[in-house]
């Protein structure tokens, strides 16, 4: 999933160069532990059964539905928190890791001199049908003012509105104890462009008897 939501921005860069200048049920896991005989009655430790393979794999394929849903929704949060412990700094900070730099349209002083209306006339034509246009004019005016936060939250808003993504598969889900890896194909549709479908190995990891996406989303291509 990480690496579907990476190529939307990877769409994104290419858009601003040209524009700009060049789970439901979870399964739970417990460890069922032995108390020590006494010379009383001993008390009954009721054991939870490990869950069975298809439970984990149909945990992993609602993780990765629950996964698209938050990306369509811009719940960034919810991402965050479908997301393993190691990365999930990444994934609470999307502006930082996944919105292409403003410096993509040059220093402070070439983005002032840039007229917004023009600006955002381009990108509209660059995104497509799907964003809006308050959102494409929060974007010019933001590269134009060199905001860097309010230019980042507007590109997470104009990404969720242009981009659509789709989970096709979820398959050949390999389970190595608390680790887990799938291929996930998932199609994206950007702007006014043709669908692109993808599959990618994605792994996983179950804390806290949660399964979770490990993907380090610096680092995908």
């Amino acid at each position: 999933m990480a690496r579907l939501v990476h190529a939307v921005t990877a769409a994104a860069v290419v858009a601003l160069t040209l524009a700009g200048c060049g789970g439901s049920e979870q399964a739970q896991e417990s460890e069922s532990t032995q108390s020590s005989a006494s010379s009383s009655q001993p008390a009954a430790q009721p054991s939870t059964p490990a869950p069975a393979a298809g439970d984990d794999e149909q945990e992993i394929r609602e993780l990765v539905q629950a996964q698209a849903d938050a990306f369509s929704e811009g719940d960034w949060d919810a991402l965050s928190e479908l997301t393993c412990v190691q990365f999930r700094e990444q994934a609470a900070n999307p502006g930082q890791y996944l919105v292409p730099p403003i410096s993509t349209f040059g220093t402070r002083e070439q983005a002032a001199s840039m007229d917004p209306v023009q600006l955002s006339d381009m990108l509209s034509q660059e995104f497509g049908s799907g964003a809006s246009k308050p959102t494409v004019d929060r974007v010019a005016q933001a590269i134009v003012a060199y905001d860097e936060p309010g230019y980042q939250a507007a590109m997470l808003d104009v990404m969720t509105e242009s981009a659509t993504l789709t989970v096709d598969a979820v398959e050949n889900i390999t389970i190595t104890g608390d680790t887990a890896t799938a291929d996930v194909t998932m199609t994206r549709v950007m702007g006014d462009d043709a669908p692109e479908t993808r599959t990618d190995s994605t792994p996983f990891v179950r804390e806290d008897g949660r399964w979770l996406d490990c993907t380090d989303i610096t680092a995908v291509s």
